[in-house]
């Protein structure tokens, strides 16, 4: 094998930006004649850790299973039966490159494992998951964070059970930063969408900066064949849209109340429509509540030709949390629409002229962008500073072959004893966490007297 892409999850189960990214990808290794191929983790637990393999869209899937219950906490990021599994499948494979998207759902020593085989390995960050225990960098409190991974910054808001001393909690957050800086040190490389990613990143977990390389990702259109979208006519309503994943960190409660406070000053002037699924069935209710009374549809799960046929006139995207990408930009741009999004992350990176930054979380600032974008000369003037699109999915598999040769070679030396290996957690480690979280919740079922 060539290259196996590892990730969290993968269709047709979910369909999120990293899928449609690792898919796309694929599909274009596939055709330049490589023999790629995808792994991934499943929401679903089976008895005992199995493997699921399919095929999606041509592609080999396998699919992993783990044995467990909530294998998304940090503090259960680690699975020695997966790790077995994975090294086993190596093994009989022998891909060339193993290329990390994503360690949730699987275990946290993919590189470690992946090295050890003797392939070259390459890891692309999708999130900040590998700086922080919640993922996405946002606080319990739904505050963005920029504070170092640590027990001081992260012991009151790491994810728990609620039962663990706060001894197991530091004991936890530091093995996870140890683990995921192990992780990155002994890849072969390590690739970010854009600079502000790598800076972070190397900042909370205390990397050398050069550990990461900036890599813009490919882009496959949606809407080849169909006309641009239209300008805002005076007769009508203007059409907002936000579309993605309807999830808290994507800010989407605050675009209500925004949207509220614009409806206010200007009655009938606009419409916003929200397309995607909820998070959960609780933040559904809520966005609706919210929604009462103004002109806002929620069109659920949603494809490219729905969104065209919607013909927004912009695109919002307030993210309350530090985003790496934003494959809705380029497809935003790609309709011929400006945008309005927050100032946190690469959307901001990445808007250039072609859309206005409001303060995360604020609804009123971003009440004001969204009025700003109703003045025609305003809108004009941004959709015609749009940046350019994103490499499309050739180039940019031509960019990470380069990656891949560069990263063989560091390979072979390592192999070699030419260049130096990182020193990986050892397991003792990770079993001894795992034994005192056993202890640590058998304490609390433990009748008195022991077990009869």
């Amino acid at each position: 094998m060539d290259v196996l892409h590892v990730t969290h999850q993968f269709a047709p189960e979910t369909k999120g930006g990293v899928e449609s990214y690792v898919r796309d990808l694929v599909a274009t290794q596939r055709e330049a004649g490589l023999d790629a191929q995808v792994l991934a983790g499943s929401f679903q637990p089976w008895p005992q850790v199995g493997l699921e393999h399919l095929v999606v869209d041509g592609v080999p899937v396998m699919r992993v299973h783990r044995d467990d219950l909530y294998f998304d906490l940090h503090a259960k990021a680690w699975h020695p039966g997966v790790d077995e599994l994975f090294a086993r499948e190596l093994a009989a494979r022998a891909p060339k490159v193993v290329h990390v998207h994503h360690w949730i759902r699987l275990t946290n020593d993919l590189v470690e494992i992946a090295q050890r085989a003797g392939a070259a390995v390459v890891v692309t960050l999708h999130d900040h998951w590998t700086s922080c225990p919640r993922a996405f960098r946002v606080r319990a409190d739904d505050d963005a964070c920029t504070r170092p991974l640590a027990t001081a910054s992260c012991v009151d808001c790491v994810p728990r059970f609620g039962h663990e001393s706060r001894a197991e909690l530091a004991l936890g957050i530091e093995l996870f930063k140890a683990q995921m800086r192990a992780e990155l040190a002994m890849a072969h490389a390590v690739l970010v969408g854009v600079d502000g990613t790598a800076e972070r990143i190397a900042t909370a977990i205390d990397l050398p900066r050069g550990t990461f390389r900036t890599l813009p990702l490919g882009h496959a259109p949606r809407f080849s064949g169909r006309h641009p979208l239209p300008a805002p006519r005076q007769d009508q309503r203007f059409r907002f849209a936000f579309w993605g994943g309807v999830s808290r960190h994507k800010g989407v409660a605050t675009l209500l109340d925004a949207f509220a406070l614009l409806d206010a000053m200007h009655r009938g002037r606009a419409e916003l429509h929200v397309l995607g699924a909820f998070e959960t069935p609780a933040f559904e209710v809520e966005l609706r509540r919210r929604a009462e009374g103004l002109p806002v549809t929620f069109h659920g799960e949603f494809d490219a030709p729905q969104l065209h046929a919607i013909a927004p006139h912009a695109g919002v995207f307030p993210s309350t949390c530090f985003e790496t990408w934003g494959m809705v930009l380029d497809e935003c741009f790609e309709l011929g629409l400006p945008c309005v999004v927050s100032e946190l992350g690469a959307l901001a990176e990445r808007v250039g002229g072609g859309g206005l930054v409001a303060r995360a979380g604020d609804a009123a600032d971003l009440a004001n962008k969204l009025e700003a974008l109703l003045d025609p000369p305003t809108w004009r003037l941004l959709r015609d500073r749009r940046p350019g699109p994103s490499p499309d999915f050739e180039h940019h598999r031509q960019a990470l072959d380069l990656v891949y040769e560069t990263a063989r070679a560091l390979a072979v030396d390592q192999q070699q004893g030419r260049a130096p290996v990182a020193t990986p957690v050892s397991a003792t480690r990770r079993a001894q966490f795992l034994l005192l979280q056993r202890e640590s919740a058998l304490a609390r079922i433990v009748p008195a007297g022991g077990p009869r």
